[in-house]
């Protein structure tokens, strides 16, 4: 691998970390109203949008290493 390439695991923390910003600040506008359910689902969602991304990177990285010359697998 390249050295300026940026490693698969980094993306997904990075997404991971920026996801888990956004659905505590979603969650706490939803508390502060006082609507617990509200702050659930919005928890819920930003739950799933986090593992849909760590499934995306992770299969993105599976298909790279089967075949680095992938367009989406960044310069050859």
């Amino acid at each position: 691998m390249s050295s300026h390439r940026v490693s698969p695991a980094f993306r997904t923390s990075r997404r991971a970390g920026v996801a888990l910003l956004m659905g505590f600040s979603v969650a706490g506008c939803g508390s502060a109203g006082g609507s617990l359910e509200s702050a659930y689902r919005a928890n819920l969602a930003s739950t799933t949008a986090l593992n849909a991304q760590i499934i995306s990177d992770r299969a993105r990285a599976q298909r790279c290493d089967r075949d680095p010359t992938r367009r989406e697998c960044g310069p050859r």
